[in-house]
């Protein structure tokens, strides 16, 4: 995978990053001194990470978080201090000093991540989705639930009985028709 995108003002940081990366087998699809090259590149592979220092030439890791938006994920890897001063939740955070495995088990989670977000959530089938609406159309007439309380509401039993939701909103039908 070349959507690896490294980012520090300081060159010597900037390889030593690179180098843990490469040698725990992930490709750099680019290195970086300025946020502003880092935005132009992300423009040329959207869903990238970009592993970067808290501070650039010409930016903040924030600025930078900021311009690429959802074309890339963000981990800053910086003292806990400057840390500790970035409220974005779409930021990832990697206190210094950092062992080579936290590193590649944080690049990795993120990865991870970025596939479930490229791909985004399974798609129901039609019937899939008729059925989980006509359960949320029970249990607002039935129990005076609001459309959000009902999806809650199927979303959280289904997340204690380990169901799916279409499987739990079967059951709530289920139960539903063998009352009338």
């Amino acid at each position: 995978m070349d959507k690896i995108i490294v980012a520090f003002e300081n060159d010597n940081n900037r390889r030593r990053v690179c180098e843990l990366l490469e040698s725990g087998g992930m490709i750099v699809g680019g290195s970086f001194r300025s946020g502003a090259d880092v935005i132009r590149a992300v423009g040329r592979i959207s869903g990238c990470i970009v592993v970067c220092g808290y501070k650039f030439p010409d930016m903040t890791a924030v600025d930078l978080a900021h311009n690429v938006g959802n074309r890339a994920t963000v981990l800053v890897i910086a003292s806990q201090q400057l840390l500790n001063m970035i409220e974005d939740e779409r930021i990832f955070k990697l206190a210094t000093p950092f062992s080579r495995s936290d590193l590649l088990s944080s690049v990795k989670i993120l990865m991870q991540m970025e596939g479930k977000i490229l791909k985004g959530p399974p798609r129901r089938t039609g019937k899939e989705a008729a059925e989980i609406a006509r359960a949320k159309e029970l249990l607002m007439m039935r129990n005076g639930m609001t459309e959000n309380e009902a999806h809650r509401f199927i979303q959280r039993r289904s997340m204690d009985t380990g169901r799916k939701a279409v499987e739990t909103a079967r059951l709530i039908i289920q139960s539903y028709e063998a009352i009338e």
